[in-house]
């Protein structure tokens, strides 16, 4: 008998007046001394208030990870921790953490995956390290000559102005992208080994340079030391065709996707949240069925995608699925 039911598929005066006011505020008291070692909103080239990036606030938790200080000692991660300059994050296996940012980013982490955070004080620019595992970035999209959010890989640096995209690093020193929303500009720096300071960002010209591809949405990208960078088609999103489950003591649920032609694998993602910044669990298969175990009666959020020939996962379908585990009864 099936255990799920429900199954529904979904695709400028006052930043003067706040930093003029703080001064005079952090005076006064004990606990405002603690807040003046943030970094102060600023007025941007085009006369915005924004709030400065980091440092990053520990949205969601689920299983095990650890702030990095920076000399590199682990301090087990808390919701509501800071994560400021040169700090990093590291999960374990089957952990998820999501990152947001004071200018409106959010960062989500999975299993296995090690950030370090930068932030280029000319411009504000907040850069994430990626030293090893996958990120997946939102970005808010902003008129502007530079930058707004850079990820750095072993192999080269991606530039944001607003977007939403993965990236991960492989096991042969290469790094995947896969823009879901937006564009991103990958430029191949041959300084992005070894130490990686914060790199400084200047205007973008208008010519695209030898080693610079931009990547549009729906199209991914395998960036290697050498070679041309050429950007590919996305595989669809699976269709999920129905699901089925098994009782006991720990009850499985299993999701069956419609096979998709060229893939080699799949994940599926189940979150509490429609924006999947609080993931719970995700499995991977060979087939287009997967099977999940240990969760709760819930409301869930549903994430499915297929991995091409490359490496590259493909775009993703959200389903809303209300999931009811049959139990045995006691007698």
């Amino acid at each position: 008998m099936n255990p799920m039911t429900l199954l529904l598929p979904r695709r400028s005066g006052v930043c003067l007046l706040l930093m003029a006011g703080l001064a005079g505020l952090f005076a006064h008291s004990a606990s405002a001394a603690v807040a003046s070692a943030k970094r102060l909103p600023y007025i941007d080239q085009n006369q915005q208030c924004r709030g400065q990036p980091l440092p990053a606030t520990v949205e969601h938790l689920t299983g095990e990870a650890w702030k990095l200080d920076v000399k590199g000692k682990q301090t087990p991660l808390q919701e509501g921790m800071s994560i400021d300059e040169q700090e990093g994050v590291k999960t374990s296996p089957s952990a998820f953490v999501s990152l947001s940012l004071g200018d409106g980013a959010r960062v989500v982490l999975p299993s296995s995956s090690h950030i370090t955070l930068h932030l280029n004080e000319e411009h504000s620019i907040p850069q994430v390290i990626l030293e090893q595992g996958q990120v997946e970035s939102y970005v808010i999209k902003r008129a502007s000559d530079h930058d707004r959010f850079q990820i750095v890989t072993p192999v080269g640096v991606l530039g944001v102005r607003g977007t939403h995209f993965r990236v991960r690093n492989d096991d042969t020193g290469q790094s995947l992208l896969e823009v879901l929303n937006g564009q991103v500009a990958v430029n191949r720096d041959e300084q992005t080994s070894g130490p990686r300071p914060a790199r400084p960002v200047a205007k973008r010209p208008k010519g695209v340079e030898a080693d610079e591809v931009q990547v549009m949405a729906r199209q991914g990208l395998r960036i290697q030391k050498q070679g041309v960078l050429t950007p590919t088609d996305l595989l669809p999103a699976p269709r999920l065709l129905g699901q089925a489950g098994q009782r006991g003591n720990v009850p499985v649920w299993q999701l069956i996707m419609k096979p998709i032609e060229g893939a080699t694998r799949y994940r599926a993602q189940v979150a509490t949240d429609a924006a999947f910044l609080d993931i719970k669990q995700e499995q991977f298969s060979s087939t287009p069925e997967v099977k999940f175990s240990g969760l709760k009666a819930f409301f869930y959020h549903v994430r499915l995608s297929a991995f091409d020939a490359q490496g590259l996962e493909g775009e993703t379908g959200v389903y809303d699925i209300f999931y009811h585990p049959r139990t045995p009864r006691v007698q």
